[in-house]
This record gives structure tokens, sequence and C-alpha cells, in this order.
């Protein structure tokens, strides 16, 4: 008999990864979002973020994803730790700041945790470009 600990299932996924993995939060498109990313991983996945600015705030964030269970649950828990957040306070949200709302991840799905963050810091870019320069918005075509 294999000894984990207490909230780790035999596999060593435990419950709070499991919740997000497996009842992701904030899935689903956001229409006209004020920042918005699709960046790829090393493994292949994407997250695509789609954030709604209010002010100074965060006041939604969502998600959709080609990823794994690991880079659901890591959407998941980043949507929901920013979501509220002021634009500092969120931009500063760390991969490990998102495994440990997880509760850990594995060593080979760590890069979803950096892949998540990585969403983030681009979708709070385009943000800042838009904000810069709103009119270009209007004649984009790409």
């Amino acid at each position: 008999m294999s000894q984990h600990h207490p909230e780790q299932g035999p596999d060593g996924l435990n419950e709070r990864f499991l919740a997000h993995a497996l009842t992701p939060h904030n899935v689903g498109l956001l229409p006209n979002p004020e920042g918005h990313a699709k960046p790829q991983g090393v493994c292949g996945d994407s997250i695509e973020l789609f954030l709604r600015i209010s002010g100074q705030t965060i006041s939604e964030a969502r998600f959709l994803t080609d990823g794994c269970l690991h880079t659901v649950a890591c959407g998941s828990a980043l949507t929901q730790m920013i979501s509220g957040r002021g634009l500092d306070k969120a931009g500063q949200v760390s991969a490990g700041d998102i495994e440990a709302q997880l509760g850990g991840l594995p060593k080979d799905h760590r890069h979803c945790a950096a892949l998540a963050v990585a969403a983030l810091r681009s979708a709070l870019r385009d943000y800042y470009k838009k904000k810069q320069a709103p009119w270009k918005g209007l004649y984009d075509r790409s």
C-alpha cells in the first residue's frame, strides 16, 4: 500500500487540481475583450485568454484551450486568481502562484502554468497597446 498525502489521489493528483481540471471555471469566449492573447506552449498546447477591464481592474477573465488536463486546470486557476484584481497585482501572478493554487503540478507539467502566465502577460500587453492607440482597432483587418 503506497503512502500519499491525504488530499492527493493514488495518481498524485490532489482535490484542488481535479476541481479545476474536471470542472473548470471561466471557460468560454468573451466578445470584444479589452485584452486578448493566444500563446502556444512548448508542448503544442495553447491558452486563449480574454480580459474585460474596467478602470484598472480585471472585471472578467475567460479562457479556451486545446490543451491537456493540466493546461485546463492552469487556465481555470489563473482566471479565478486574476478576476477582480487590479492590473498591477494581476500582472505579478507567477507560474509558482498558479501551481500553489492547484496544490502543485508534476514537474513534466509545470510548463502549463508558465503558458498560463504567458497568456496573461500577452493579454495585458494587448490591452495597453489598444489603450495607447484605440483607433487602430477600427482599421485592423487581421
